[in-house]
């Protein structure tokens, strides 16, 4: 349990990190930005509860095996946060529904009212603008092309979704 707790702490250190740093100011390549905190968080973490004076407040991990599962959920636990963070970064057409129908209270929303909320809102841009911005793909004119970095990303996702069966699509 305390290995657990350990591993959930580290992770928790790295969101208030992240949760500080775009408070201040949001970085240009938020992706990059978010592996970064949670890769030195795991480093910097895994050396202060290896040393002698985590001890002191009962925290050290004694064993290889500790730091190791600490180290496993930390990096499952922050990929799986970058990638859902990726979708959540720019709202989605029906988060903003949502969002408006609940926030109107118990009359609800008229359909006009609602379309209205839509307006202005381009998910399709905003999404190949984080794309570009993050290095995945070059935009010339109209065209778009992927990058090296894009292709490891596609080739990585798509291993991933064959190994688990999944179809094609979003």
């Amino acid at each position: 349990m305390r290995t657990a707790l350990t591993a959930f702490g580290l992770f928790t250190t790295g969101f208030v990190v992240h949760w500080l740093v775009w408070r201040v100011r949001i970085p240009l390549r938020q992706t990059a930005s978010l592996l970064g905190i949670f890769a030195v968080t795991l480093v910097v973490g895994l050396a202060v509860l290896t040393s002698p004076a985590a001890e002191a407040f009962g925290c050290r991990l004694g064993s290889p095996w500790e730091v190791l599962h600490v180290a496993e959920f930390h990096v499952a636990a922050m990929l799986a946060y970058v990638v859902a963070y990726s979708a959540i970064e720019e709202r989605s057409p029906s988060m903003t529904i949502l969002t408006a129908v609940a926030d109107s209270g118990p009359g609800g929303l008229r359909r006009a009212d609602v379309e209205g909320c839509l307006r202005g809102l381009a998910p399709l841009e905003r999404r190949i603008d984080a794309l570009v911005r993050d290095g995945m793909v070059d935009r010339s004119g109209d065209d778009l092309r992927i990058t090296a970095k894009g292709r490891q990303w596609a080739a990585t996702f798509g291993a991933t979704r064959r190994v688990l069966g999944m179809t094609k699509g979003g």
